[in-house]
């Protein structure tokens, strides 16, 4: 395989291509900073998906294979008509390069959040669920991985091989701008830590890596195919980062009743500090249930994930530690 990687400098892409790399295929990788932890091995390319078709298509020339995970995570409102431009319009971009370029196949990578949410524990979705459109409102990125994912759909009726795979919450090593890690930190670091009654499945990141490679062989065009590993109510993924640590924060267990007074408050605070953690969909969602079955992924891709949750939190812990990401009070590294 000789794959085109864009967001190689990412959480996941990073792990995606060290895979790659290791599995003795040559990598090039789309980058718009500095690259960090990727192998020496690896070709880079500099550019950005606003760059437009034209000069992808030049970079992408003589590869069969791309995997897109370059992407804008926000949670702002406000951030909207940009995140449609980098993940939609930069996506149709993309596509439309991989289509001029000749390349074999591509893989879209987006995100669990657009199977959408459950009220209940018992209500696993999986990729056949009708996607319920009030929850656009209120989440702007998921509204731009929708439009991913529209154009990737778009793109294989009119016959291109595309395929799109939705990893759920990721964790592990690697994360270095801790998206699942600011769990993590706040265990670490809190004297206490509110428990909503809500859960999410949880998977790490060198499984989701293997499920990209995997529908990038054995995936169908056009079809969609959720990356997760178990499910687990966030009392219980509170209590087994704790365990990992090594430190028992008190536990406050939130009712449901205080899901619309917190979403307000988390409003207020994001218009206030422009804050990307705490903001109302983060808190709304962690009342709900992100429940989610691979069985498509399985079937057809031959994939599962593998890994044990506490152990990936483990692998992850010790990287935070070994790169100082995670400051103890007293100014302490973890």
């Amino acid at each position: 395989m000789h794959a085109f990687v864009t967001g190689a400098s990412g959480f996941i892409g990073r792990r995606l291509v060290q895979q790659l790399v290791r599995q003795g295929h040559r990598v090039t990788a789309l980058l718009h900073r500095d690259a960090q932890e990727l192998p020496t091995a690896v070709a880079t390319v500099r550019s950005a998906l606003e760059d437009g078709p034209g000069r992808l298509a030049e970079a992408m020339a003589g590869h069969d294979t791309v995997f897109h995970l370059a992407a804008q995570v926000s949670f702002d409102p406000r951030k909207l008509p940009e995140l449609l431009r980098v993940n939609g319009e930069g996506t149709q971009a993309v596509l439309a390069a991989a289509r001029e370029a000749g390349v074999a196949r591509t893989v879209v990578v987006s995100s669990a959040c657009t199977i959408g949410l459950s009220d209940r524990a018992d209500r696993v979705l999986d990729e056949d669920v009708p996607f319920e459109l009030r929850l656009e409102t209120r989440n702007p990125y998921l509204q731009s991985k929708r439009v991913t994912e529209a154009y990737a759909v778009e793109a294989a009726q009119r016959g291109q091989w595309v395929t799109i795979v939705n990893p759920s919450t990721v964790f592990g090593p690697g994360d270095r701008s801790l998206n699942s890690g600011t769990l993590v930190r706040q265990v670490a670091l809190s004297p206490a830590v509110p428990v909503p009654p809500g859960g999410s499945n949880v998977v790490d990141v060198d499984d989701v890596a293997d499920g990209i490679v995997a529908a990038s062989l054995r995936g169908q065009p056009g079809r969609r195919y959720i990356l997760g590993g178990v499910n687990l109510r966030f009392r219980e993924i509170v209590d087994r980062i704790a365990g990992v640590i090594g430190r028992r924060p008190i536990l406050i267990p939130l009712p449901s009743a205080a899901r619309y007074p917190m979403t307000l408050a988390a409003w207020l605070v994001q218009r206030v500090t422009g804050s990307r953690l705490i903001t109302p969909q983060i808190i709304n969602d962690t009342f709900a249930f992100k429940f989610y079955s691979s069985h498509r992924a399985e079937a057809e891709l031959g994939w599962q994930a593998k890994r044990d949750f506490t152990a990936t939190v483990a692998a992850a812990w010790e990287y935070y530690r070994h790169e100082n990401l995670i400051a103890l009070p007293g100014g302490v590294a973890a």
